[in-house]
């Protein structure tokens, strides 16, 4: 069973198409990763998330934000909750989408 060219070429194309939407849809849900708390923006990530979760509650902590800020966090706990909350929300519609992007065998489905 050899494949043509065009047969060749269709595929390609088709494979393309399918990277092109699954980086699309990565960039889209890395930008929803994003909270404002006490003024500043963050990006959450699972070293922030990390970094919340083992420091002392009673001691203040200083993070740089999105712009490059130094902002007061009062409640490293309550500010971890927030990051959870944005992190399910994001990560189940990411894997979601994913799933119904890997079902689409054909450039005409998307």
């Amino acid at each position: 069973m050899c494949m043509t060219q065009e047969t060749f070429e269709e595929f390609a194309r088709q494979r393309l198409d399918h990277n092109r939407q699954r980086l699309t849809l990565k960039e889209q849900q890395e930008q929803r990763l994003t909270i404002t708390y006490n003024g500043g923006q963050f990006r959450v990530t699972v070293e922030l998330m990390a970094l919340l979760a083992t420091w002392p509650q009673d001691d203040l902590l200083y993070l740089v934000d999105d712009y490059d800020n130094p902002v007061k966090i009062v409640d490293a706990c309550d500010m971890l909750v927030h990051c959870r909350e944005r992190w399910y929300e994001v990560m189940n519609d990411w894997h979601n989408q994913h799933a119904e992007l890997k079902q689409v065998r054909r450039v005409e489905q998307l």
